[in-house]
């Protein structure tokens, strides 16, 4: 898919593809940093896209490491299943529905979710049930990962999972912030104390 491709089907589909161009090589990085691949054994991606995300965590992932990726648009669905990674597991289903997926492929947790969904689109009881799932099946000690473009949003994250550390990226269009929400080791996430630690550092 090139550009004007991309664009094309963003315009028809803003509130679930959520932007009009392919994630820079510096956001990419950005988003799969958090993520130790030398441990993690199952990794959700939530709102795949065109693949930019998901080809990045291929790249970094170990030979064992399951990667269930959920896109609800057909036409990125069918480029995703183009990939032909057996690691890879393409997921036509809403967000919402990740218990039930994890269940199928054996997995009690996700090591780590890492997430593209514009969620400033989605109506507040479609957060809620994402984000109860996401809080749900999230390992304790692993992280949810999201992409925003609106550095604000991250005060949704604070009330499921207490830490939110903040980072920008400037070299994507648009700039990105990427929240890393980590999971509780010791209380549930919806009950630790509400911190926000907002990095501001530049790449």
């Amino acid at each position: 898919m090139n550009q004007i491709q991309l664009i094309i089907e963003a315009l028809k589909n803003i509130k679930t593809v959520g932007t009009i161009t392919f994630s820079s090589k510096a956001l990419v990085k950005k988003m799969i940093e958090p993520v130790d691949f030398d441990t993690a054994k199952c990794i959700v991606e939530l709102g795949a896209g065109n693949a930019c995300i998901t080809k990045g965590l291929l790249k970094k992932m170990g030979k064992d490491t399951q990667l269930l990726s959920f896109e609800i648009n057909e036409r990125f669905y069918k480029l995703m299943k183009e990939i032909g990674d057996s690691r890879l597991h393409p997921i036509h289903d809403s967000a919402e529905h990740l218990e039930a997926y994890l269940d199928q492929f054996g997995f009690e947790y996700a090591d780590y979710v890492v997430s593209a969904l514009p969620l400033v689109w989605f109506t507040d009881e479609l957060n809620e049930k994402i984000l109860r799932a996401v809080q749900k099946r999230l390992k304790p000690g692993g992280t949810f990962i999201q992409l925003s473009y609106k550095k604000n949003t991250y005060k949704k994250f604070e009330h499921y999972f207490g830490k939110v550390n903040i980072r920008f990226c400037l070299w994507n269009f648009p700039p990105g912030f990427v929240f890393a929400c980590p999971q509780s080791t010791m209380v549930e996430a919806s009950k630790v104390e509400s911190i926000a630690t907002v990095e501001g550092k530049m790449i």
